[in-house]
């Protein structure tokens, strides 16, 4: 049914998500320079390799009828005759060759355009060659050898140059390169970053509460929005008082929704864990202890993530200052005295220092089963914090002495299909998993105003007396 469910759900068009597509964007904002710099070079090294500059020198005469009086209509009627024929004999090599020859040149490396100018007996010639040496040089020669081919164009018409030629430092087919460079890096940027945005979109993972109720085979315990660490080490634990009240409350209402669910079940033993890496396990088994114990519930957890332990960190607890629990585990060591009971709280817990190679024959050896079933007579709960799913077998196994399972769900983080297999998986023998905590989680830019309206923060200064 839930297979059927979910075809159905990812079939339709669902709502875009700014903020998963502006945290894809920013993760990858080094792939979308890259590929813009390299736009950006590549439009540079095609234009270095295929364009060639040119240089164009120019000059302009005055075209006028000789022989006698001319007036303004005879002018202008030779003028537009003058450059009409001028362009057909530049055609056909005439004045080509005399250049050539003057000027000792194999071929001809430029070309020229003879054009009137508008209700005037004015006419520019212009050379454009690849050197501005070249350049100048064959317009000279032109204009040395026009009065000589002059009666071969119109008979009995005067050219007069009215200005020199002057040789340019500039091409005059000069490409704006670095224009074209910053045109090049903002489409690149611009196609990549679409690209990001619609697989963003498509990606099926879990976006928001209404999709987790509707993807996700579990219950939903809790929402845990995104909280600011505001300093670098500061701690993530409930009971900090820089803590906010909505983090705090999200917490100890996850707690409550648990105990009840666990009272049913009869269950004491809590196995935490997640799909992935950095999903908020450690975080969400340390705060969930915390709440139970402040609900004057005894409280025992235990890290077994013996790949790498973490709560020792959370707890911001120095090695020299506490006991490897690995070491019971591994006979090295007595159990009593191992547990460390956190102040003024019934929070005892039990921490591992160093990584250990082969953890899986340290949980089935059945050492770490009967410690904690001991446990159970002289704690409510016992919270086990496990390594993540998918990059070990250690909770699968953990599972097997566990009465319950909650898996912590980070936001846009896991394909759905990943989550899902993670709860059938935790639940091969009997439904062991009682819902899941979705972490991390960053609430529409509208519900953000909603809830600064109804002052979350204020609440937060009259709560910290509760804490």
């Amino acid at each position: 049914m839930r297979e059927y469910e979910n075809k159905y759900i990812n079939s339709e068009k669902t709502a875009w998500d700014l903020r998963s597509i502006l945290s894809d964007l920013a993760g990858s904002w080094w792939m979308i320079l890259l590929v813009a710099l390299s736009a950006s070079l590549l439009t540079y090294s095609v234009i270095s390799f295929t364009h060639e500059d040119r240089y164009t020198v120019s000059t302009t005469f005055t075209v006028s009828q000789g022989g006698g009086e001319s007036n303004a209509v005879t002018n202008l009627s030779a003028a537009y005759e003058m450059a009409q024929k001028f362009s057909v004999i530049l055609d056909n090599n005439i004045l080509k060759k005399t250049v050539m020859e003057e000027l000792g040149l194999d071929s001809f490396p430029a070309t020229m355009n003879a054009s009137i100018v508008q209700e005037s007996n004015l006419m520019q010639l212009s050379v454009t060659a690849d050197s501005p040496q070249h350049a100048y040089l064959i317009l000279e020669s032109v204009l040395r050898n026009y009065p000589t081919l002059s009666d071969y164009i119109i008979p009995n018409v005067v050219l007069q140059t009215l200005e020199q030629p002057q040789i340019s430092g500039s091409p005059s087919n000069q490409l704006p390169v670095r224009q074209y460079m910053i045109y090049a890096f903002l489409a690149a940027a611009a196609v990549v970053a679409a690209l990001i945005a619609v697989t963003s979109h498509l990606r099926d993972t879990v976006k928001n509460e209404q999709e987790f109720s509707q993807k996700v085979d579990a219950y939903l315990l809790g929402t845990i929005y995104h909280e600011k660490k505001k300093k670098r080490k500061s701690s993530m634990l409930i009971t900090n008082p820089v803590r906010s009240f909505r983090y705090v409350e999200a917490y100890r209402m996850a707690a409550s929704r648990i105990r009840g669910r666990m009272e049913r079940k009869h269950a004491q033993i809590l196995l935490v864990t997640s799909v992935a890496e950095n999903e908020g396990k450690s975080t969400t088994a340390s705060n969930l202890a915390l709440a139970l114990a402040q609900e004057q519930k005894k409280v025992l957890l235990v890290d077994c993530d013996f790949r790498r332990p973490a709560l020792h960190k959370i707890f911001d607890v120095k090695d020299r200052e506490m006991k490897d629990f690995s070491l019971v585990l591994q006979g090295k060591e007595k159990a009593s005295g191992t547990f460390e009971k956190v102040q003024n709280l019934q929070l005892y817990t039990a921490f591992s220092k160093h990584s250990i190679e082969n953890p899986s024959e340290l949980i089935s050896n059945g050492r770490l089963e009967r410690l904690l079933r001991s446990c159970c007579k002289k704690m409510d709960y016992i919270i086990l914090d496990s390594p993540p799913m998918g990059l070990a077998v250690d909770a699968e196994e953990l599972i097997q002495i566990a009465d319950a399972a909650v898996l912590s769900v980070r936001q846009d983080a896991v394909l759905t299909q990943d989550i899902n297999d993670a709860i059938d998986a935790l639940n091969q023998k009997e439904e062991k998993v009682i819902g899941c905590i979705f972490s991390n989680v960053y609430p529409p830019i509208g519900e953000r105003l909603r809830q600064g309206a109804y002052g979350y923060e204020g609440y937060g200064k009259y709560s910290k007396a509760d804490r």
